[in-house]
C-alpha cells in the first residue's frame, strides 16, 4: 500500500495541483526475447516530487505510470518512494503486484519543498540492507539536489550516499536515471549518479516518450540487455542537432539553436556589466515574438547568464536583470506575460571558456527553454 508519512495539501504542491494531468503512454508489459530473462531480484523506483519539478511533475508521473505498466511479469520484489523535502510516499518492498504498483503510481502527488536525494538513497539503502541478488534502482529527477528545505547540497554528498547503498547490498546494483528537465547541469549530475554503478545508465525523459523506446528501457533494466533494436540517430525536436548531442531537447519548430541545440537569441550578447538591449538586436527578438505568437501552446523560460568577472552574488542579480529585460521586450511585442518566466543562472552555467575575451562575451547571453 502507498502510505504518506505526513499529510500534504495542494497549497504545499502549489502549481502542480492546478496543472492538467498527462496521459500515460499505454504501454503493455515487455516480454523476454530469445535468450532473455528477468535478472532483477529487487527493483526500486525513486521519484522526485520536490518543488523544483513543479512544472514537469505531471509529465514525470505519466512516465512513471507508463514504466510500471510496461514492467515484465516476474517474482522480483518492487519498492518505491516519491519524495519532496521531509515528505514521502512509499510503496513497500514486496513481490511485484502489477495492480498495486499501477495504483501506487496513479496516486503519486506533488510534495514540494527540497530535493534531498542523499537522504532518500540512505532510506532505500536501509530497505535493501543485507539483501542479495541483483538490484535495479530507477531515479526520476531533474538532478538538482538540495537539503530538505531547498538549500544547496554538494553533489559529492549524493554520490557518497549512492556508493554506501551499493556497498550495503549483497550483489550487483544498477542505478538508472531519467532526467526530468532541460537543465544540462542536472543531466550531467544524473550521469555521474548512474556512473557510481558499473551497469548504470542515464537518459532524458524525452528519449522514452514512445512505447518502443520505453520498452527498450525496460529491457535494459530488467533483462540487463541493450535495446533490442539499435535506434538510428534522431532529431526529435527538428532543430538540426541529434538527440544524443542535444543539450536542450524540446525546442519548438523554427527556433534558432546553437551547436548544443539550445535556443539562444542569436547575437544577443550583453555588454560588460549591462542588461540593456541594444536596438540592433530588436529584429532577432521580433522573430522570437512572432514564433511565440504563432505557437500559442509554447510557454518558455528566459535564462540569463553572465561571464565570471565579479562576485557570484552580483552576477546572479545581473543575470536576472538580463532575463527580465528580454521578457519585458517580448511582452511589449504582444507575447502574453503569463507564458514567460525568467531565471538567472549568474556565472554558474558558462557555454564557453571564461579564459578569453571572446569566451566571456559568449557567456553574457540569454537562452530560451521550452516549458513542458
Amino acid at each position: 500500500m502507498l502510505r504518506r508519512v505526513a499529510l500534504v495539501s495542494c497549497l504545499l504542491g502549489g502549481l502542480a495541483c492546478a496543472t492538467p494531468s498527462v496521459a500515460p503512454l499505454g504501454a503493455g508489459p515487455v516480454t523476454p526475447g530469445p535468450g532473455e530473462r528477468v535478472t532483477v531480484t529487487h527493483n526500486y523506483l525513486i521519484i522526485d516530487s520536490s518543488e523544483s519539478v513543479t512544472r514537469t511533475f505531471q509529465g514525470e508521473k505519466a512516465l512513471v505510470q507508463s514504466f510500471v505498466a510496461a514492467q515484465p511479469n516476474g517474482s522480483y520484489q518492487q519498492g518505491g518512494v516519491a519524495f519532496g523535502g521531509y515528505e514521502r510516499q512509499h510503496e513497500t518492498l514486496t513481490v511485484f503486484d502489477r495492480s498495486k504498483s499501477n495504483a501506487n503510481a496513479a496516486a503519486l502527488e506533488h510534495l514540494g519543498e527540497g530535493t534531498p536525494i542523499d537522504r532518500v538513497l540512505g532510506e532505500v539503502a536501509k530497505d535493501l540492507q543485507g539483501k542479495s541478488g541483483e538490484a535495479a534502482i530507477v531515479i526520476w529527477s531533474d538532478g538538482q539536489p538540495t537539503d530538505p528545505i531547498g538549500r544547496h547540497l554538494e553533489e559529492q554528498t549524493v554520490l557518497d550516499a549512492a556508493s554506501a547503498l551499493v556497498s550495503g547490498y549483497q550483489g550487483p546494483v544498477c542505478i538508472h536515471t531519467v532526467h526530468q528537465s532541460d537543465d544540462p547541469a542536472g543531466a550531467e549530475f544524473l550521469r555521474k549518479l548512474a556512473a557510481t554503478t558499473s551497469c548504470g545508465s542515464s537518459r532524458s525523459s524525452s528519449s522514452v516518450m514512445n512505447v518502443a523506446a520505453l520498452q527498450n528501457f525496460e529491457r535494459e533494466v530488467f533483462f540487463g540487455a541493450l535495446p533490442a533494436v539499435a535506434a538510428a540517430p534522431r532529431d526529435s525536436d527538428g532543430d538540426g542537432v541529434m538527440d544524443d548531442k542535444d543539450q536542450c531537447p524540446g525546442t519548438p519548430l523554427g527556433a534558432k539553436v546553437d551547436e548544443r541545440g539550445c535556443w539562444v537569441i542569436q547575437g544577443l550578447r550583453f555588454a560588460f556589466d549591462s542588461y540593456k538591449i541594444d536596438p540592433r538586436y530588436y529584429a532577432e527578438l521580433n522573430q522570437v515574438a512572432a514564433l511565440l505568437k504563432s505557437a500559442q501552446d509554447v510557454d518558455i523560460r528566459i535564462d540569463g547568464h553572465t561571464d565570471s568577472v565579479g562576485t557570484a552574488a552580483y552576477n546572479q542579480a545581473l543575470s536576472e536583470r538580463r532575463a527580465n529585460a528580454v521578457r519585458e521586450y517580448l511582452v511589449s511585442q504582444g507575447v502574453s506575460a503569463a507564458r514567460l518566466t525568467t531565471r538567472g543562472f549568474g556565472l554558474t552555467h558558462p557555454a564557453y571558456s571564461n579564459d578569453t575575451d571572446e569566451g566571456r562575451a559568449g557567456n553574457r547571453r540569454t537562452e530560451l527553454s521550452r516549458l513542458m
